[in-house]
């Protein structure tokens, strides 16, 4: 195949299993237009990369800023006045407390079951018990009295938006429940990011990358590539190259991971004192980097690959290796290959219509046992969809502090069926809680595999593979 060819047949490949789907986006709408007329006279806008159009499917979250009502008499350019340059610390807790209060009512007259959770302090959560792993953040602002070279307001948003889980924490604590803010640009990054739109290759770009991160980020060991710092590499590759297709600009996103991951390069728009990339720092002796960089040269001989080939079966088997995680512990030269075992078992047993024996069509028993289960697969062995899977390793005689769980699926039912998210391999997932098993269940036809990786002082000191063939039955 050409390049013109790849390059189609990629673009065509994140717009089906990147791009939120139809319903997605829909269902996003749905709920932010009930949040616009729960907070009828507030200020609320959509950020984050669902704002910026640069969201992955699947869809989990949405987030929103609630700019402070001017009742509240909190003035931003009063606060970086009094600041002189140094840190804004107040508490928001009240105004959260009422948000949250305004919210359960809203929802309530709605009809609408929502569990609203104020308790992160930066912030009023809000998820949906009918759609799982969806939520929105709703994030507190106060427009700071500056503008962006838009001429959109800047605005001061709790520092926690924009630093790890652990960081954060300490810093709360440490001022009494006060929060840090400092200033923000989200309008001012979604203006930029769609302007970067009228070449549609951007978007799809920024998506894969994303998906590369996820992929990427699971190999690591505290320390993750954060997805907007990436989304900002790429957009400096298509401001910096007019025209540029997707094909090209993966290839050089690649190839230049050693330059954007050496030193922090990215300004933040609102105060350019401040990096995007300024958490790249904390990998101190720069071996999490190391192993980034590695990752991203395997993916792009595995792009480069692409050229060889004759056919889109060809080009999706590399674009599924090259998305699928390394295990972040090194091997032990005297790693133990180990056995794994698995007893499959029906979600919905199969039934006899009538337990009369002369009935023409029924089963006997053995036949019942043999559709059902329990019982043993091998690896290898094929079977149809709606089993429940469970594994277990063979690690008598290994001194182990963990097994971790590495699920592969394949082909295209995956992708067609679920999306970017049916292919997995991106996640280490841990035992069934008590056991060192893993339980799994059959869905997509192809042929997957799970790996065990057995992991001792943060070493792999046993490893195995099995094999799972799944039927369209």
């Amino acid at each position: 195949m050409n390049k013109n060819e790849i390059n189609t047949s990629l673009e065509e490949f994140c717009r089906k299993y990147l791009s939120p789907s139809a319903d997605e986006r829909d269902d996003v709408s749905k709920r932010f237009k009930q949040l616009q007329d729960i907070l009828p006279g507030n200020e609320i806008f959509q950020s984050g990369s669902f704002g910026r159009e640069t969201a992955v499917s699947p869809v989990h979250d949405l987030d929103v800023i609630w700019v402070l009502p001017e009742s509240l008499h909190i003035v931003g350019s009063e606060l970086l006045a009094k600041a002189q340059g140094q840190s804004i610390f107040f508490d928001v807790k009240e105004p959260l407390e009422s948000l949250a209060v305004m919210l359960e009512e809203g929802y309530r007259k709605l009809g609408e079951q929502v569990k609203v959770d104020h308790s992160q302090t930066h912030s009023v959560n809000i998820s949906f018990p009918d759609k799982e792993a969806f939520s929105i953040d709703v994030v507190p602002a106060i427009k700071s009295g500056r503008e962006n070279r838009y001429g959109d307001d800047l605005y001061l948003v709790p520092e926690i938006q924009k630093m790890g889980h652990r960081k954060w924490q300490e810093i709360y604590k440490s001022h009494d429940g006060k929060l840090s803010w400092v200033l923000s640009d989200p309008k001012g990054y979604m203006k930029q990011s769609l302007g970067l739109n009228q070449n549609p290759s951007y978007r799809k770009s920024v998506k894969f990358a994303k998906v590369w991160e996820k992929s990427c980020n699971a190999g690591l060991e505290g320390f993750e590539l954060k997805s907007f710092h990436l989304e900002l590499v790429v957009g400096n590759i298509f401001s910096q190259n007019k025209g540029i297709n997707f094909y090209d600009a993966i290839n050089l996103f690649l190839k230049n991971a050693e330059t954007w991951l050496a030193r922090p390069l990215l300004p933040d728009m609102a105060d350019k004192s401040v990096f995007i990339d300024s958490y790249l720092d904390e990998d101190v002796g720069g071996y999490q980097r190391l192993r980034i960089a590695d990752f991203a040269s395997k993916t792009l001989e595995k792009l480069q690959a692409m050229l060889l080939k004759n056919n889109i079966d060809e080009l999706y088997l590399l674009l599924r290796q090259s998305l699928i995680a390394k295990s972040p512990w090194h091997f032990a030269p005297e790693a133990k290959k180990i056995g794994i075992t698995c007893q499959i078992e029906r979600r919905d047993r199969f039934r006899n219509s009538t337990n009369w024996r002369r009935i023409k069509n029924n089963l006997p028993s053995y036949a019942l046992q043999s559709i059902n289960g329990p019982k043993p697969m091998a690896s290898g062995e094929y079977i149809g969809k709606e089993y429940f899977l469970l594994f277990t390793p063979a690690v008598d005689g290994l001194d182990y502090d963990e097994i971790r769980w590495l699920v592969v699926n394949n082909g295209m039912p995956a992708l067609d069926m679920a999306r970017i998210g049916g292919w997995r391999g991106n996640e280490f997932h841990f035992c069934e809680e008590g056991s060192n098993l893993r339980e799994e269940h059959t869905e997509y036809p192809g042929m997957h595999w799970v790996d065990c990786l057995v992991v001792k002082n943060g070493t792999c000191v046993g490893y195995g593979r099995f094999y799972v063939g799944i039927t369209d039955n």
